[in-house]
C-alpha cells in the first residue's frame, strides 16, 4: 500500500516531464498525412473519454464520488468549479493500420503522449464563477510512408512519405453560473507546425545509378487566437422526498451546447526542392532547384459546434448530495470540407460529425466503509465520420469506451482535500470495408486530479 502511494505521487511530476520534454512520437499513422492530422476531435479529459466523448452537458462537479476534474470542452462549466483543481493526462495508445487489398500489409504501432494539463479556480463561490487554464495537444502530424509506383518508360519509382508536426493549443477561460444557466468562454492561441517531406528515387533500373534522389520539403509553422462560447444548465424534473429532513431523491436534466468560432491562423513557410543523396541519418543535398523561406499564408480551420442533454439521479442526505447516475447523449459537427484550407489548397475531407453516448454509476460516495461504493463507474460509445477522406469514400470511426474514477482518499467530513485516479479505455477503429485502409486503435488514459481547497482567507473568533 505504502509502495501504491508513492507511485501515485509520482504521477503529476511524471505528467509533467512528458509535457516538458521534447519526445518523437512513435506512432506511424498515414491519415495523419491529410488536413491538420489525427484526433483533432477528440481532444478531451479522462473522464470524458471513458464516457464516450460526452462532455457538452458535463459539469465539474458531476463526478460522483468526491473531487472533480475540469471539463475544458465547455467553459460554461467553470461556475461549477467548488475547489482549487490541478487536473493532468497522459495516453497510452496501441494502433494497427492495415490495408485490405494486401493480406500482408500491416503496421503497428506503440506510444506514450500528454493529454491535457489543466488548473481550475473558484473565483467567487458566492457569485458562482470560476476560472480554467492549461495546455492540450489538439492533433498530431507523424507518418513515414513508402510507395512503389511504374511509370510509363517501364522504370520504377520509389518515394518516400515522411510528415512532422501537430496542433497544439493553450487556453484560458471563465465561466459564470447561475441557478438553472450557466455560460462560458474559452480563448487563447492554437500553435502547430506540418513539416512533409517527399523523397523520389529510381529503383531497379540499368539508369538508376545515373540519376540522384530528389527531394521536396515544405516546413509550415503557423498560429492564431480561437474563441470558444458555452451554455450549460440543469433543471430538476421530478423529486422524491424521503422522511422529513434533507434526504430525497431527485432526478433533473441538464443541457449543454459549445461553438468554437472559425479560425484563420498566420503561417510561415520554407520550401526546399534538390536533388542529391538522402537517407534517414544523413542528407546531402547536391544541387537545390527552389529554395523558399518566410513565405506569408493562412491556415483556415472551421467552426465546430456541438449539443448534448443529460439525465441525472440525484441523491441528498444530512452529509450532502451526489449525482448516483448519468445518462447522457452528444453531437459534434464541423464543416471541414467547406471551410478547411492550408494556403489556399484544399484537401481530402469530408465535413465531419460524431454521436455519443456515456453514463456513469457511482453507489454512494459517503459509505466510506466500502471503497468500491465510492468508485465512478463510467461507459459509453461514439460513432460518426471522421474529417479525413483519403478515398471519397468517407472514413467512418467508432469505438467503445469504459472506465472509472478512483478516490484515492475516503471521505472525511472535515477534510477538503480529494484526489482521484480517472482511467479510461478506448477501443475502435477508423475506416470500414469500403475503404482500402482501416486503422484499429487501443487508447489507456490516466487522469490524474488533485482539488483542493485554497486561497481561503482564515477567521479568528
Amino acid at each position: 500500500m505504502l509502495f501504491a502511494k508513492k507511485i501515485i505521487r509520482l504521477i503529476p511530476f511524471l505528467g509533467l516531464v512528458c509535457f516538458i520534454t521534447p519526445t518523437k512520437a512513435q506512432i506511424n499513422s498515414p491519415f495523419s498525412r491529410y488536413g491538420l492530422g489525427t484526433e483533432i476531435v477528440n481532444s478531451q479529459n479522462a473522464t470524458s473519454q471513458a464516457l464516450g466523448g460526452f462532455s457538452a452537458a458535463y459539469t465539474s462537479s458531476m463526478n460522483g464520488s468526491f473531487g472533480q476534474s475540469i471539463n475544458f470542452n465547455n467553459p460554461a462549466s467553470y461556475g461549477t468549479i467548488y475547489m482549487t483543481t490541478f487536473d493532468l493526462g497522459m495516453n497510452f495508445n496501441n494502433n494497427t493500420l492495415k490495408k485490405l487489398s494486401t493480406p500482408t500489409g500491416r503496421e503497428q504501432s506503440t506510444y506514450l503522449s500528454p493529454n491535457y494539463i489543466v488548473v481550475g479556480l473558484p473565483m467567487d463561490k458566492n457569485k458562482k464563477t470560476g476560472m480554467a487554464f492549461g495546455l492540450r495537444p489538439v492533433s498530431q502530424i507523424n507518418y513515414a510512408v513508402n510507395e512503389t509506383k511504374r511509370i510509363s518508360s517501364g522504370d520504377t519509382i520509389f518515394n518516400n512519405y515522411i510528415g512532422q508536426g501537430g496542433l497544439n493549443q493553450v487556453f484560458l477561460g471563465f465561466g459564470k453560473s447561475w441557478k438553472y444557466l450557466s455560460i462560458g468562454i474559452n480563448t487563447g492561441y492554437n500553435f502547430g507546425r506540418r513539416k512533409i517531406e517527399n523523397i523520389k528515387s529510381f529503383q531497379n533500373s540499368t539508369d538508376s545509378n545515373y540519376f540522384f534522389q530528389s527531394t521536396s520539403n515544405t516546413n509550415t509553422i503557423f498560429g492564431g487566437a480561437f474563441f470558444q462560447w458555452g451554455l450549460l444548465g440543469e433543471f430538476p424534473i421530478y423529486k422524491i422526498q424521503k422522511g422529513k429532513g434533507v434526504q430525497k431523491t431527485e432526478y433533473s436534466l441538464s443541457y449543454g451546447a459549445t461553438a468554437t468560432m472559425d479560425q484563420t491562423m498566420q503561417g510561415k513557410q520554407d520550401m526546399v526542392r534538390s536533388t542529391g543523396n538522402f537517407t534517414a541519418s544523413a542528407s546531402t543535398p547536391l544541387d537545390t532547384a527552389i529554395s523558399l523561406r518566410n513565405i506569408k499564408g493562412n491556415v483556415t480551420i472551421p467552426a465546430m459546434y456541438t449539443l448534448g442533454l443529460a439525465l441525472h439521479k440525484k441523491e441528498y442526505d444530512t452529509r450532502g448530495n451526489y449525482d448516483q447516475w448519468v445518462l447522457g447523449i452528444e453531437y459534434n459537427s464541423a464543416a471541414w470540407k467547406d471551410k478547411y484550407s492550408f494556403y489556399g489548397q484544399k484537401d481530402v475531407l469530408s465535413n465531419s460529425w460524431m454521436f455519443r453516448v456515456g453514463a456513469q454509476f457511482c453507489p454512494n460516495p459517503f459509505n466510506y466503509e466500502s471503497y468500491w461504493s465510492t468508485v465512478t463507474y463510467r461507459a459509453g460509445f461514439y460513432t460518426g465520420k471522421d474529417y479525413l477522406n483519403i478515398d471519397n469514400k468517407g472514413l467512418k470511426i467508432s469505438a467503445l469506451t469504459m472506465g472509472m474514477g478512483l478516490p484515492i482518499r475516503k471521505y472525511r467530513s472535515y477534510d477538503y482535500q480529494y484526489t482521484l485516479l480517472n482511467l479510461a479505455l478506448q477501443v475502435g477503429q477508423r475506416g470500414s470495408s469500403v475503404n482500402d485502409y482501416k486503422e484499429s486503435f487501443v487508447q489507456f488514459t490516466l487522469g490524474y486530479s488533485l482539488s483542493d481547497v485554497w486561497f481561503n482567507k482564515r477567521k479568528y473568533d
